[in-house]
């Protein structure tokens, strides 16, 4: 007979050993996964015992498992709860987000891109790359970050208010990455985006504990359309972080007269 305490130390060794071969802190485990700190806690400290499926799909999300380990830590969730969850579904979802993000952007009319994680353009559809006149940047560099176009000497001269747009998105950006602050990819993006001046002096002064607004407006000077007003609108996937899309629509009615003309306005 399997010894119940040595099934559940063993799931709660997991959860342990795992996030620590990650990098990250308790804390830092439960923001990602939308968990208390406390409920952390007591996983790994195995008194909370029965956690839902999906909380653990979860967590082997957020600590990037590989195939052997997710098996692992799964079978030994079983032994501990009695419950199943299905591996296979987990990596198909996984790697199904990318594709997902680009079809919804594909289709919609409206002007609209997709970011990952760290906020790098994934992917974006016929009308954004018009309306904010990327395609020379996007035929020079393909993995290009939000930020990176905000603070390009020659993109900033697009926007107006420029000052009020960075500073939002800086503080949404920092808000967003928190609990990634600890990857390494990340910190070579900030290595990167600190080689802007205007990026040191707003990401030093930005207060970013609030949760950011879903929504906001701001404009554009377009080369033939004139200014744009727009307002963003963000798709994000329940639970997942991986992939969200960002649409951008009409703002005022001059706009949306631009938008009608363009065949980005939907019927």
């Amino acid at each position: 007979m399997i010894d119940n305490s040595q099934q559940h130390s063993t799931f709660a060794r997991l959860v342990t050993q795992y996030r620590q071969r990650r990098g990250i802190s308790q804390g830092q485990l439960a923001q990602a996964t939308k968990l208390s700190r406390t409920y952390v806690y007591h996983l790994e400290t195995g008194q909370r015992a029965n956690p839902s499926p999906p909380v653990v799909q979860n967590i082997a999300r957020v600590l990037e498992l590989s195939t052997e380990d997710r098996i692992q830590f799964f079978e030994a969730y079983r032994l501990q709860t009695g419950q199943f969850v299905d591996a296979d579904q987990l990596e198909s979802t996984l790697l199904d987000l990318g594709e997902l993000a680009r079809l919804l952007v594909n289709n919609t009319s409206y002007p609209a891109h997709s970011l990952d994680h760290l906020w790098f353009l994934h992917s974006w559809n016929d009308a954004a790359i018009q309306l904010f006149e990327t395609q020379a940047m996007m035929n020079r560099n393909q993995h290009i970050h939000l930020l990176s176009l905000v603070f390009d000497p020659e993109m900033r001269k697009r926007f107006h208010g420029w000052e009020n747009l960075a500073r939002r998105l800086v503080a949404d950006f920092m808000y967003n990455t928190r609990t990634s602050t600890h990857l390494a990819e990340y910190k070579a993006l900030v290595k990167v985006l600190r080689d802007y001046p205007e990026y040191r002096r707003i990401a030093s002064s930005v207060y970013t504990r609030s949760k950011p607004a879903p929504s906001f407006v701001f404009q554009i000077q377009h080369s033939e359309l004139g200014r744009i007003t727009l307002r963003t609108a963000t798709t994000v996937f329940t639970n997942l972080s991986s992939y969200s899309m960002v649409s951008y629509v009409p703002g005022d009615q001059q706009t949306l007269d631009i938008y009608r003309t363009h065949g980005w306005q939907p019927d």
